[in-house]
């Protein structure tokens, strides 16, 4: 899963090193940030809660830069701030914690653990592999496949990883490439570049496609079903999977093309057996879940209804336990999610987005009209140099969907594509720190031993240009879709 990143540029040994308590320097200097906003006269346009809210909200973001403390007990204090100096109501400052896209998330993560507890996705990788050429290109492409298919079944970017990872690393010694060579880096891409980089093609390739939703008004979020989702996100995934695949052949290409061993997949396959009692239920009410998120506009059962009867039909037929039920969980990522999503609650409530494209827009909105295409490589340039001092994926995502959510309304353009842009981005692991699933398959793919980091450097800058690419493709299809005027 695409969890919140805990990792952050000043580690606690770099701290003790210089002798410099970043944390502590960081958490003053966002209190004393905040409480200077907030004590400011009164801008027009807003009110005195609103300031408040603001310097609470700049607050934020600087204990999220500095990691003072978890992301989302940030978070949570930052929603209890809101509700404590009385800028609005306590149940609007907790309300995405009831709404549906939180209870969509719940149901669609705890979908994912009965799912990953099952073994069905491992039974499903091998299948897959055993279909293609044994060969590098054979098997890079088929770890393309196995990625893409797996993405939209769980919103769990490190629950397939970590059934995919440890099977790359044997793939690649069983063909003889040495660790840390160019046929391993290779192998090993293909299965990072589908199970840690497509998701954002389906609403359900992670759960921050569900917060991404979450943070966009309210007719956009009912616009954006799971079918309206991938047919708008298609240009791009279409063209990061065929050149991400035409990069790893180009990166990555070994010396000597080695053949795998027919007997791994097969004995593997075999240790399996036949599929399992739990397997089956779990087959069953997966291909019922998409079919029903598939055809949302059809029958009218909300998504979240959905994700939440799949999970109690696999808690009711005991395929995990309470214990698993505690531990399976992402709690924390839950609880970041639910915080973050009150910020389209609460910035709206006090008129902000308002006074931000009120005040902003005759200056954004130009830009956003005469040339699009310059304007989101713009922005994608700007996030990913963004990456470097916000850590947190889904706070970044945050920051910049909020800010530039009103330009595109006033410039006539869907504000998905603005919160699209911002996921697909953030999505670069230049410092290991930046990317919780890449550090996920760094280390689950042979404890780092499968490949360096300097080597995955050649991936993340080739992700970055198809990024954009695939955006520029995409741009003349949602001018077809009317998704910009």
């Amino acid at each position: 899963m695409a969890e919140p990143n805990k990792s952050t540029a000043t580690t606690p040994a770099t701290e003790k090193k210089s002798g410099i308590n970043w944390k502590l320097i960081g958490g003053a200097a966002g209190i004393a940030l905040g409480w200077y906003f907030a004590s400011l006269p009164v801008f027009p346009g807003l009110t005195d809660k609103a300031m408040v809210a603001i310097g609470i909200f700049l607050c934020t973001v600087v204990w999220w830069m500095v990691d003072v403390l978890p992301d989302y007990v940030t978070c949570i204090l930052m929603c209890a701030a809101f509700a404590g100096f009385k800028v609005v109501p306590y149940t609007t400052a907790f309300s995405s914690f009831s709404n549906t896209t939180y209870w969509l998330l719940i149901g669609a993560l705890g979908l994912a653990a009965g799912v990953s507890k099952s073994g069905l996705l491992n039974r499903l990788a091998l299948h897959v592999m055993n279909k293609f050429p044994l060969t590098f290109k054979g098997q890079t492409l088929a770890l393309m496949v196995t990625g893409t298919l797996m993405t939209p079944l769980i919103p769990s970017a490190n629950g397939k990883i970590a059934v995919v990872a440890p099977f790359s690393l044997a793939i690649s010694d069983n063909m003889g490439y040495a660790r840390k060579s160019a046929g391993a880096a290779g192998i090993f891409s293909a299965m990072f570049l589908s199970l840690g980089c497509i998701h954002p093609l389906f609403i359900s390739g992670s759960f921050m496609g569900y917060a991404v939703n979450g943070l966009l008004p309210k007719d956009i979020q009912a616009q954006m079903t799971w079918t309206n989702w991938f047919i708008s996100a298609l240009p791009w995934g279409i063209t990061m999977i065929v050149l991400g695949y035409l990069a790893i052949l180009f990166l990555y290409k070994p010396a000597e093309d080695k053949k795998l061993s027919p007997e791994l997949i097969k004995s593997q396959i075999a240790a399996l057996g036949p599929m399992k009692q739990s397997e089956k239920i779990v087959a069953v009410v997966l291909v019922l879940t998409l079919a029903l998120w598939m055809t949302e506009k059809m029958h009218g059962i909300s998504s979240a209804i959905v994700a939440i009867a799949s999970m109690s039909v696999l808690l009711g037929f005991n395929l995990y336990d309470r214990p698993a039920f505690r531990s399976s969980i992402p709690w924390d990522a839950a609880i970041f999610m639910g915080g973050i999503l009150n910020l389209s609650v609460v910035f709206p409530a006090l008129k902000i987005d308002k006074w931000v494209g009120d005040n902003l827009g005759p200056y954004v909105v130009p830009l956003l009209s005469q040339n699009f295409f310059i304007f989101l490589a713009l922005l994608c340039i700007i996030i990913y140099a963004v990456r470097f001092v916000i850590a947190s994926q889904l706070a970044c995502i945050t920051i910049f969907t909020l800010l530039l959510t009103p330009f595109a309304i006033n410039a006539g353009i869907n504000p998905w594509i603005m919160a699209f842009t911002c996921y697909v981005a953030i999505n670069v692991w230049m410092v290991m720190y930046q990317n919780v699933q890449y550090v996920t398959a760094f280390y689950l793919a042979g404890n780092g031993e499968m490949v360096t980091h300097k080597q995955m450097l050649k991936l993340t800058f080739a992700y970055m240009a198809i990024s954009v690419a695939g955006l520029m493709v995409s741009i003349p299809v949602w001018k077809l879709m009317g998704m910009i005027k």
